[in-house]
């Protein structure tokens, strides 16, 4: 649904790759030490009802926004707001509760119309190239904008959005019954051998992480970071597919030798004849990874891991439970390893989350106990015939999409 809505509604800034962030609905902008924000709109844009868009339609967008329950809003940022103050019908002022160097790239929400609410207009109406003309239970239809802003565009009279199961997807497009579509969880290098076809692939917003509670065998700091740098040299042996590997957050690479070398320093003692270890004189207690029942991907995960420890003399087993339970034990530190899925948010990078995610856990800034494995990726496929600017991104798989067109062949040619 964000993605269709991306083609009515519009936003100040918009996501142009993973972590590139350009102005759109903004002409200009500048900034006293990342924490008072100066915004000047762009002159002649104006909402599909033909009211014109100005600095009181973004403050009433981020009224809505504060006030919405929507799931496809993220508020967070609101909070770090301490004013926002109207200079002109094009001019407008953020002041910051505290420096924020990203700030711009949380700016990339949909600008709502404040005219259309007060005048109790039940419709859909953003500054997009393209307007809501219709639905029934199968299609959204959308026709062009003929006074959009960007002059001389879009290319495409109408925009039709087909609803169908995910699996019937490909056979649609195989059959020639759309033109564009998203697949995931497949082999994408397949693709590059059609010749009727382009595709874009780009990570997800889901990525996929290893907790490691700090009561654990590798509570330690130093054998969490030889535990972290054994699974990078590893990661790879999950054989996942088509993921984007994070091995570069394990610290570096060491091998089963020398994971074992590092663990002995840590106080372990490396039996030889039965090539296990022990602490204290003691057989060490079996590490147990902690997984939602039925989640065939985390379970993947955890036989992983029970596996790799297996090969280097420590006990593990895999340990399933409801997926309710599973959150309930992380919170309360009853689990020994597991395996997590969380989500980025629009504006954050990789670390921004980690560090979210700590805080989240109570683990405290001063040491991670959290290893990024991977992140799962998806492509968006286009019949050939689509020409124009393609430079998908999760937050933003259509960007280019105003500029798209079909060749037109005279017959013969």
């Amino acid at each position: 649904v964000i993605y269709i809505a991306s083609f009515i509604y519009e936003s100040l800034f918009v996501n142009s790759g993973e972590n590139d962030t350009e102005p759109w609905l903004v002409a200009d902008w500048k900034h006293e030490g990342f924490l008072t924000w100066e915004f000047t709109l762009k002159d002649n844009v104006t909402f599909h009802t033909g009211q014109e868009f100005t600095s009181y339609d973004v403050r009433h967008t981020l009224r809505v926004i504060e006030d919405s329950k929507s799931p496809f809003y993220y508020t967070d940022f609101l909070k770090d707001i301490e004013e926002f103050e109207i200079i002109s019908r094009m001019r407008f002022k953020i002041k910051l509760k505290k420096p924020d160097a990203f700030f711009i790239s949380k700016l990339v929400f949909p600008v709502l119309s404040q005219s259309a609410e007060f005048n109790n207009q039940d419709i859909v109406s953003g500054t997009g190239p393209f307007c809501f003309d219709g639905m029934d239970e199968k299609t959204i239809i959308l026709k062009k904008n003929d006074n959009w802003w960007n002059e001389g565009l879009p290319y495409f009279d109408s925009v039709i959005f087909k609803i169908m199961p995910e699996n019937e997807i490909i056979d649609a497009f195989q059959n020639n019954e759309i033109d564009i579509t998203f697949v995931k969880n497949i082999d994408f290098s397949k693709l590059r051998y059609r010749t009727n076809i382009e595709y874009q692939v780009y990570p997800d917003n889901e990525f996929n992480l290893l907790y490691v509670n700090p009561k654990s065998l590798f509570g330690r700091e130093n054998r969490q970071e030889a535990f972290f740098r054994y699974i990078a040299y590893r990661m790879h042996d999950m054989n996942l597919g088509e993921v984007q590997y994070f091995e570069q957050y394990g610290g570096g690479f060491i091998n089963a030798d020398e994971f074992r070398s590092e663990l002995i320093k840590s106080g372990l003692h490396w039996n030889r004849d039965k090539k296990m270890f022990t602490e204290d004189g003691r057989s060490l207690s079996t590490l147990y990874v902690l997984v939602p029942e039925k989640d065939m991907q985390k379970l993947h995960t955890a036989n992983f891991i029970v596996n790799i420890l297996e090969e280097i003399g420590i006990p593990a087993a895999i340990r399933t439970d409801k997926p309710e339970n599973v959150i309930r034990a992380i919170r309360n530190g009853n689990y020994d390893l597991s395996p997590v899925t969380q989500e980025l948010k629009p504006w954050e990078n990789l670390e921004d989350a980690l560090k979210r995610m700590q805080d989240e856990l109570g683990y405290g800034k001063e040491h991670s106990y959290i290893l990024p494995l991977y992140r799962n990726q998806r492509a968006i496929i286009f019949k050939n015939y689509i020409r124009g600017e393609k430079k998908s991104s999760f937050w933003n798989p259509y960007y280019g999409f105003h500029t798209w067109y079909m060749p037109l062949f005279e017959r013969g040619e």
